[in-house]
């Protein structure tokens, strides 16, 4: 008897224990306006699912782009770098979105523009932390 009580303390431990190892979820609000995001700083777990609610209250479509670790868009952003873009995501001017994402498995800081023509020169730029 005393055998079976330590068998089921046993799997209640490790059944806590493994609810801890799921996937963390993270929501971050963004307003992107002409020409910022607000905040213009977010933190993220590695590889934590993130949905991202977004806010256009700019008078023309903004996106939210992701550049990959060690990335920084060249000014103007072209086609150029394009292969150096971890995620992205447009939303029209008036619009809010909902949209969800896998962050980075690589911890640092991830450059974050907006991809639309002369908006990066602008200082449409912000920061992604991922811990």
């Amino acid at each position: 008897m005393k055998k079976f009580f330590g068998v089921i303390l046993f799997v209640f431990v490790l059944a806590l224990a493994l609810s801890g190892c799921g996937p963390k979820k993270v929501t971050l609000n963004v307003n992107l306006k002409d020409f910022s995001f607000t905040p213009n700083s977010f933190e993220v777990p590695a590889g934590s699912e993130v949905t991202l609610n977004m806010t256009n209250d700019g008078t023309v479509t903004h996106e939210y782009v992701i550049m990959m670790l060690g990335k920084k868009v060249t000014t103007p952003f072209s086609d150029d770098d394009e292969p150096n873009i971890f995620w992205e995501h447009e939303v029209e001017k008036g619009a809010s979105e909902t949209v969800t994402f896998t962050a980075p498995k690589d911890p640092g800081e991830y450059q974050v523009v907006c991809g639309i023509p002369a908006h990066v020169e602008q200082g449409m730029v912000a920061t992604l932390v991922v811990k």
